[in-house]
């Protein structure tokens, strides 16, 4: 006898009720079984997950007519750290998006992407991975330095640069370790290990640092 599968909880945080509407309608056609729980308020929201350890997802808007969304997303950071954490935004310059990638969004969604572009970027970032738009990705690749020096490829592993080029690219872990062929948890170790060389904090800052640096080798 087979048992279904637990449903997905997302949590979306947005004061426009018809925004909450489009993604309650693109997440219920991305998984066949979901749990959609819906605040109009960024302190709401928060004050929901002590009582809803299950969450799998946070959405959050980054303008609200009484909050500032950018200021809440270390808070639901730390209330759920292993939650990844979308900023799903309608207009934003690259220096507030970067800071929310900074800060430790999983993912930047336009409001007007497509349902398809919404519904795999979902599934990227539940699975593990990194979202950003392409244009984004360029724009901050090409203005924003790595954290700190980048790091020589003498400086990293063959293994450790494959990696990162496959993190660059937005792949979770448990892809890489496949297109690899190396442990899950091999793939994690090496990522602590590239982080330090990188200077930086988490596999966003990563990804932002490798794209830098890939498209600085593509100058020489």
């Amino acid at each position: 006898m087979s048992t279904r599968a637990a449903p997905a909880v997302v949590l979306t945080v947005d004061d426009h009720p018809l925004i909450r509407s489009a993604l309650r309608e693109v997440l219920g056609l991305a998984r066949d079984s979901i749990e959609l729980i819906e605040s109009s308020d960024p302190e709401a929201g928060l004050a929901l997950l002590p009582s809803r350890p299950d969450i799998d997802l946070v959405f959050l808007d980054l303008h609200f007519s009484r909050h500032d969304g950018l200021a809440y997303i270390e808070r639901f950071r730390a209330a759920a750290p292993a939650v990844p954490l979308i900023i799903y935004t309608m207009h934003e310059d690259a220096l507030t998006l970067r800071r929310a990638l900074a800060l430790g969004a999983a993912g930047i969604i336009p409001k007007t992407h497509s349902r398809e572009l919404l519904q795999r970027a979902i599934e990227l970032v539940m699975q593990g991975g990194i979202y950003l738009p392409p244009e984004l990705a360029r724009e901050l690749s090409v203005r924003e330095p790595p954290p700190t020096q980048a790091p020589l490829p003498g400086e990293m592993t063959r293994q450790q640069r494959r990696i990162l080029e496959l993190l660059a690219e937005g792949r979770p872990n448990k892809e890489i370790a496949t297109k690899l062929g190396i442990a899950p948890s091999t793939v994690k170790n090496q990522l602590t290990l590239v982080f330090d060389k990188l200077g930086v904090a988490n596999r966003t800052q990563a990804a932002i640092a490798a794209r830098a640096l890939l498209e600085k080798e593509k100058l020489r």
